[in-house]
């Protein structure tokens, strides 16, 4: 079968004709099946569904169910490159039923990955995960390492999309394991997606790195599109780094590729690229070129991106003026089953009215015993003022740790600061000097900043004991919050930070509490972690509890300090693998926060080995509500389905 798409539809009508004359059903349905997979291509999207709703009708009658199914498969493919998703949706989720009652789960599993992509587009987070996550068992039961290491990449570009880092990297990273070292368009794909990930972190230098890989990897016969942008993540990589001259070439190299793939969006926006390098070098007449040709191609880009606009706007108004007539329907049948609930209130008014009266009777027996209410009111004020007079006794000695904390650790940063601009008041600093101080004094007051704010909540706790705000709080979310926070501070001691929190979970707690204790355990864990080591955050149920872990492969607790880390004795502080100062407030911060939230904090630590921090919190039964995901499309995986070059389903 011919290659080129305007071939191959020549092919597909020929054989048309010949199944037609020859009165072959079976053949009809294969040369429709050709014809619409070219026109795909061809991106003329409507001839496409044409043909592939033809081929469907003519399997249904033969009575080919498979073959049927995989037909509504492309349907559904093609309404969603066509921007149609709603319709889309609903072609996905009929063949994903129509296939697993055929028992074929290979099949059932493409279209999982499908709807995962789909979900991905509509910004539907957690179903697009369940449909990826769905689709990876069944590839690894079958033990179809390709497939496997193609879902894990679109797994991590779902992570990615969401700023979730550190789980983006992780399923990253697996693909490429997964992947056989003869697929190199998978690990070239993986490769770029990790060089994006350490793009957003500003990793310049291993976003380079993995970039260069990505393209020595890249297939000659991948699409042009593809490999111009990864010709583009490379110049800015390289003009970050202020490497201007390989910016450039790398720039040079993408156009003729760009040109080849036709988008004129992309020739722009190269353009516009490398005239801003010629003019950070100096070279201003080419400069001029270059953004001569960028204004150039700027409108015909433009009117390009409004033509497809339209497009997907005409036809997202025919879904959504279909979807609204259902609601009309569903709305008319609302108003009766309201008339019906009118009814039952009339009948019930007597009950109601019984009840009032029951209420007025209540209030009266009230009445007679507001005098007792009386006498015991002025029992809780007396109790209530011995409760202050011991508060102010507390709030006292809480004031004068206060005082003392302050006088001694932060005294020594501000000092140094002190004598530091000093120094370069006088001009009496040479600059290698100025920075070895400055990195020094840099650490200095990142120390002195969480020791502020150790302090501060340490006081605020101390003054309000007891008053939080229990609600409902996705543990998952937050966490990789402070894993995206601390992130930079294990890469410097290249420290692996994994968050493996079930998504989603939930607890009730109040959500700042909860936060400065993930903060503070995790900052601890990197703190006595080695360069090398390993930082990983788990949690399992137990019972009407959440049990969340946080261990480490660090230098460990010695048996004898093990009381002392909670402040039970006073604030305790120990320097970390890197001579990091600590606070000696953060630890009992936690477990006061921790049981105020009706937990309990406890560790397990072992010299040389590592520590583990475990703290409880009352789990939350999953609402409806807490299936909704939130949104955003995923990078290649939604990149091939705008290009056409989605997975194909094989009858």
């Amino acid at each position: 079968m011919p290659l080129n798409p305007e071939a191959r539809l020549r092919y597909g009508e020929r054989l048309l004709e010949q199944a037609v004359a020859a009165q072959s059903a079976g053949k009809q349905a294969a040369s429709h099946r050709i014809i619409a997979s070219a026109q795909n291509e061809l991106r003329h999207y409507d001839q496409a569904l044409r043909h592939y709703r033809a081929a469907r009708r003519l399997h249904q009658h033969l009575r080919l169910s498979h073959h049927a199914t995989v037909d509504l498969a492309h349907v559904g493919h093609t309404l969603f490159i066509q921007g149609d998703t709603g319709q889309a949706r609903r072609a996905y989720q009929a063949a994903l039923q129509a296939f697993t009652t055929l028992r074929q789960p290979t099949a059932a599993a493409y279209v999982l990955g499908q709807l995962g992509l789909l979900y991905g587009r509509q910004q539907k987070w957690q179903q697009a995960l369940a449909s990826q996550q769905q689709a990876l068992r069944t590839w690894q039961q079958n033990r179809d390492s390709a497939k496997v290491a193609a879902t894990l990449n679109a797994l991590g570009n779902l992570y990615y999309q969401q700023r979730q880092y550190s789980r983006a990297l992780f399923h990253l990273r697996r693909a490429m394991q997964v992947a056989r070292p003869t697929d190199s368009l998978a690990l070239s794909e993986s490769l770029n997606s990790v060089g994006q990930v350490y793009q957003d972190l500003s990793n310049d230098e291993q976003a380079l790195t993995s970039f260069l890989r990505a393209e020595q990897l890249l297939p000659h016969a991948a699409p042009a599109g593809v490999r111009a942008t990864l010709w583009q993540g490379i110049a800015a990589a390289h003009d970050s780094l202020g490497h201007w001259s390989a910016a450039q070439q790398a720039l040079l190299s993408s156009l003729p590729i760009a040109r080849l793939g036709g988008s004129k969006a992309q020739l722009s926006a190269i353009y516009q690229a490398l005239a801003a390098v010629y003019r950070r070098t100096g070279n201003y007449r080419q400069a001029l070129a270059a953004m001569t040709r960028f204004a150039g191609l700027k409108d015909s880009a433009f009117a390009e991106e409004r033509s497809a606009q339209v497009a997907e706007l005409r036809t997202r108004y025919e879904t959504e003026k279909k979807e609204r007539e259902i609601q009309l329907l569903i709305k008319d049948r609302q108003i009766q089953e309201a008339n019906l609930r009118r009814q039952k209130v009339v009948r019930n008014a007597l009950a109601a009215g019984a009840v009032l009266l029951l209420l007025m009777v209540a209030g009266l027996y009230r009445g007679r015993q507001q005098q007792v209410r009386v006498n015991r009111l002025l029992e809780r004020k007396n109790a209530a003022i011995n409760r202050q007079k011991e508060e102010l006794g507390r709030l006292n000695q809480t004031k004068d740790t206060l005082f003392s904390v302050i006088s001694h650790d932060l005294r020594s940063p501000l000092s140094s600061l002190y004598s530091l601009l000093s120094l370069l008041n006088m001009g009496a600093l040479p600059p290698e000097r100025l920075a070895l101080h400055s990195a020094r004094l840099t650490r200095g007051l990142n120390n002195t900043l969480l020791l502020l704010d150790n302090l501060l909540n340490w006081s605020a706790a101390q003054m309000k004991k007891d008053k939080i705000r229990p609600e409902r709080v996705r543990l998952d979310v937050l966490a990789e919050e402070a894993v995206a926070l601390l992130l930079g501070d294990a890469e410097r001691k290249t420290i692996l930070l994994l968050n493996q929190l079930p998504v989603p979970t939930l607890v009730r707690a109040d959500v700042n509490m909860v936060r400065l204790v993930l903060r503070n355990l995790l900052g601890n864990a990197i703190k006595f972690t080695p360069e090398g080591g390993t930082v990983t955050l788990t949690a399992a149920a137990q019972g009407t509890m959440w049990a969340v872990s946080v261990h480490d492969t660090g230098i460990g607790i010695a048996a004898a300090d093990q009381d002392k880390v909670f402040g039970k004795a006073g604030p305790f502080s120990t320097l970390g693998t890197a001579r990091e100062k600590g606070t000696g407030l953060g630890l009992q911060l936690c477990q006061d926060f921790v049981e105020r939230n009706g937990g309990q904090l406890s560790l397990a630590s072992i010299v040389g080995q590592g520590t583990t921090f475990t703290f409880t919190l009352p789990a939350l039964s999953l609402g409806p509500a807490a299936g909704e995901a939130e949104s955003g499309p995923a990078l290649t995986a939604v990149a091939a389905a705008e290009s056409g070059t989605g997975s194909q389903f094989a009858p």
